[in-house]
């Protein structure tokens, strides 16, 4: 963790309730604006192309497959 962001998590258990909850909305409404939705289709229709290249078009796989398959991606 950052110097920044441990201090943002410090300042943030200073603040009121209500300032809290303030707070937690736009970085909602931030999170929201900010992610690719198209670029996350991209590389969702990218997995499935490299998943089916490997298996087949008639193959199965499984939830804890996928899961492996997006961990192996991620790292």
């Amino acid at each position: 963790m950052s110097v920044l962001e441990q201090e943002i998590i410090e300042r943030f258990h200073l603040l009121e309730p209500t300032a809290k909850q303030r707070v937690l909305e736009t970085l909602s409404v931030e999170m929201q604006s900010s992610f690719d939705y198209a670029g996350w289709w991209s590389q969702i229709e990218a997995l499935q192309t490299s998943i089916r290249s490997r298996l087949g078009d008639q193959a199965t796989v499984g939830a804890l497959s996928l899961l492996d398959e997006l961990r192996e991606e991620e790292s």
